[in-house]
Formats: structure tokens, C-alpha cells, sequence
């Protein structure tokens, strides 16, 4: 029994009040893994995946479509062939939802959840995830990763101007934030009519009152504001108007892979960043060590080179994007706006909503 303790099993305590015994299971999970993390390496994949073994599945609820998480599960089966992966999609906000629910219900299902790096401090709160301290946490980039062990981010997605060349030549497009405020481009920009996250990369980069005063000037020119990232870029060849400002690099690709009018640049003196898409390992896992396979594989250069295949800026340093950022000022928001969403989402729709009508 000291041997099974010592390379971190997990303890029985479901002799306790289901309540009490929620949190000592989660306790117990984290510890467990937590001793696991400070094995050497090869005696840490050794202890893993023998447990792993005894769980047989994992059930992952992502914020990601089908295909794409096939693309992650085939390989993450090949390598570990006594697991199975149910993988449950949807949108980030009700599997986060559905997470909570089945939390408070004393009823977990879910080992793992994807969604956004914003909701994590929702469910920390709430207990429903745990620390997961992996060592591949020391490969990722800036900004990805939180000190607590919360944070364990999988990738993120850089905004850029994406341009109709029918209507605008190169030579003529704006190149920076400051130029979108040219009276040249008065009724010519779109924006997402939900993109928080943008507005927080600009107050982070020049502060709050000249930030607001940026985007207060930026709404007078009468933005095309639309719902929706792919209809604002559909909207963009189409002609409606020549410049969306929130493009996303891997759809303006997929445009102009498809030979349409299109083509995009990275905005200067920064670009901001949509926040990360984060792994969570679930605080009441029915199967965390087979979880923590999974994050450790989202996590590796094999399954970040799997993202940066679907054209996403992984989280890890030694696996390249889509185009070169080199000298480019990658801008994520900071995690205080995680606590401060409220706040965003009015000044947002106060400034653009209001003010720019």
C-alpha cells in the first residue's frame, strides 16, 4: 500500500458524506497527480499510464468541432490503445454549463473540458476542476499558462485585418490601429459585434483613457457590426464593405486558399490575441489519470503540431504558426479581465453598440 501511495493512487474516501467526499476525492486526485508530476519522467509515464489502464476511457467535453477533435483523438488512441475517448462538443459556454450542473448534482461525467482561459475562474470557484501542474507546462508560451496550475492553455487565436484587394490594393490598406481612425475609412470597417477580448487587448496596450478615447474615435466611424466572425469575413469578399479589423488568420487563409479577393496583415504596434482555449482536468474526473494522458498529449509537440495543422497559434513555443511573428507584439489579455467580464462586455456595448450608432 505505501508503494501504490508513493506513486500518487488515488485513496478511497467514499466512506464520507457525499459532499465532504467531493472535495477530499478532488483533494486526493490532485495530490496523487501532484506526486506523480515530481517523478522522473520515464517512471512518471510508468505510473500514468498503468492507471490509465485500469480507467479504460476518458470522456473529453470540448468546445471544438467534430472533425477537428477526431484529428486529436485518432492519434491519442493509437498511442495509448487500451483508452477510449467519448467526446462530447458544443459550445463553451453550455458545456461549461452542463459541467456545473453536473458538479452541484454530485453526478460528474466529464474527465476534461476545453473552453475559454475566461471561464476557468468560474469553475475554480465553483470546485468543479483541479490543479494539473504537468511538466510540459515549462514549453509554453508567455501568457498560457498560470502559475496556480489552473491554467493549461492549448491554443490561441490572433485578430488581423483582413482586406478585400478588389476594392483596396495593397499599398492603400491601413496598417496600424491608428489608421483605422483615417476619415478614409469612415463607414468601410468591420467589427465582431461580441469581440470582449479585442477591446481588453486595447486598453492592456495603451492603457485605459487613451484606449477609450481610441475606440470612442473608431466607433464614430461608423462600424459594420455583425455577429460573427466568418459572416463579417463572407461580407468582406462579397464587397459589402472592403476591411474587417478582427479577422481570424486561419479562416483568412481558407479564403484565400479558395482564390477569393482576400488578404490579410498582422496590425501594428500589436497584435491582440482572442483568449486562449485552456484544458481543465474536471475535480470530480471519473478517470483522471487517463485525463491527464489526454492533457499531456494535448500538450505535446505531436498534438500541439496536430492544432498548428488546423492553422491555430499553439500554446507551445518550439511548434511554428501559420506565418512568421517574428518581431510582432503578440497581445493576450491579461487574466484580470477573466474577473472582469462584466465590466468589458459593457464598456464594449457602451462605446460600439451605443455611442458608434
Amino acid at each position: 500500500m505505501k508503494e501504490l501511495f508513493r506513486i500518487g493512487l488515488i485513496t478511497s474516501v467514499f466512506c464520507l458524506s457525499l459532499s465532504s467526499g467531493a472535495l477530499l476525492y478532488a483533494a486526493s486526485v490532485e495530490e496523487s497527480l501532484e506526486r506523480i508530476n515530481r517523478l522522473p519522467a520515464k517512471e512518471r509515464a510508468e505510473a500514468l499510464e498503468s492507471e490509465a489502464r485500469k480507467e479504460g476511457q476518458l470522456i473529453w467535453y470540448g468546445a471544438m468541432n467534430v472533425e477537428r477533435s477526431a484529428e486529436l483523438i485518432r492519434p491519442f488512441e493509437a498511442r495509448y490503445p487500451f483508452l477510449k475517448v467519448r467526446f462530447q462538443g458544443g459550445g463553451a459556454s453550455r458545456l461549461l454549463e452542463q459541467l456545473l450542473i453536473e458538479h452541484r448534482n454530485k453526478k460528474n461525467r466529464a474527465d476534461v473540458i476545453n473552453t475559454r482561459r475566461s471561464f476557468v475562474n468560474v469553475m475554480v470557484k465553483e470546485r468543479a476542476v483541479i490543479r494539473y501542474r504537468t511538466p510540459l507546462r515549462e514549453y509554453l508560451r508567455e501568457g498560457f499558462a498560470d502559475k496556480e496550475g489552473y491554467v493549461n492553455s492549448i491554443y490561441a487565436q490572433p485578430r488581423v485585418f483582413l482586406i478585400n484587394t478588389k476594392i483596396v490594393a495593397p499599398d492603400g490598406a491601413p496598417k496600424s490601429f491608428e489608421a483605422l481612425l483615417d476619415p478614409t475609412w469612415k463607414d468601410k470597417l468591420g467589427l465582431e459585434s461580441t469581440d470582449y477580448d479585442w477591446l481588453a487587448a486595447v486598453i492592456d496596450h495603451y492603457g485605459m483613457n487613451r484606449a477609450l478615447e481610441f475606440a470612442k474615435g473608431l466607433a464614430r466611424q461608423n462600424l459594420q457590426m455583425r455577429r460573427g466572425t466568418s459572416l463579417l469575413s463572407q461580407l468582406v469578399v462579397a464587397g459589402e464593405f472592403p476591411v474587417m479589423i478582427d479577422a481570424f488568420p486561419e479562416e483568412s487563409v481558407e479564403l484565400k486558399n479558395a482564390k477569393a479577393p482576400v488578404d490579410f496583415l498582422f496590425p501594428e504596434p500589436f497584435v491582440p490575441v482572442k483568449t486562449p482555449t485552456t484544458v481543465s482536468l474536471a475535480a470530480g474526473a471519473p478517470h483522471p489519470h487517463a485525463a491527464a494522458l489526454f492533457v499531456d498529449f494535448l500538450l505535446s509537440q505531436q498534438g500541439q503540431e496536430i492544432m498548428a495543422k488546423q492553422r491555430r497559434w499553439v500554446s507551445r513555443k518550439d511548434v511554428r504558426y501559420l506565418s512568421d511573428l517574428r518581431g510582432k507584439k503578440m497581445l493576450i489579455p491579461s487574466q484580470d479581465w477573466d474577473d472582469r467580464q462584466v465590466e468589458l462586455i459593457k464598456l464594449f456595448n457602451d462605446i460600439f453598440l451605443k455611442e458608434g450608432k
